[in-house]
């Protein structure tokens, strides 16, 4: 029997990619290994822009789903890494608190890290394949999300 729900938040249920896009002219998957990402990525984080995110298409439904859900339901994100982790969980915690968003938030220095909330009585709803896979190979379930009407399809299977 499933115990505990994980839900992503970037890509997830806010987005990331379009402010991201806004800003600075391309996704921010096609400039990780460039020089510009890291000064991007930078200027990101100190307008605080992950405070004032829209919200992801479907995240209204996801989340209107979770809070019906007799099981516990937490958010687990990455920060993007240790320089600036303080920072973006701060301003991701802002986010949940202007959305009216009340789960508890975990917040992981890497995406890496998520693999260690896996055990076989969790799921964790992510849009990063790769981070899917790590979770799933550390014994938990996990749901790669690309739209809402899937991923809840997804968990109603699996709860019920």
């Amino acid at each position: 029997m499933i115990e505990k729900l994980y839900l992503d938040m970037d890509g997830v249920l806010c987005n990331f990619e379009r402010r991201y896009f806004e800003l600075y002219g391309e996704l921010p998957g096609s400039m990780r290994d460039r020089k510009e990402f890291s000064l991007h990525w930078e200027d990101f984080i100190m307008t605080k822009q992950f405070e004032t995110l829209d919200m992801w298409p479907g995240g209204e439904k996801l989340i209107l789903y979770a809070e019906s859900l007799s099981i516990s339901v937490e958010i687990l994100t990455s920060s993007g890494g240790n320089k600036h982790h303080d920072k973006v969980a701060e301003q991701k915690m802002v986010w949940l608190k202007t959305k009216g968003i009340e789960f508890p938030c975990n917040v992981v220095s890497g995406r890496k890290n998520k693999a260690n909330y896996a055990t076989p009585k969790t799921i964790l709803v992510d849009d990063t394949a790769d981070v899917i896979q790590a979770f799933n190979a550390a014994g938990g379930i996990g749901i790669l999300h690309k739209e809402a009407g899937n991923t809840l399809m997804m968990l109603e299977k699996l709860l019920t």
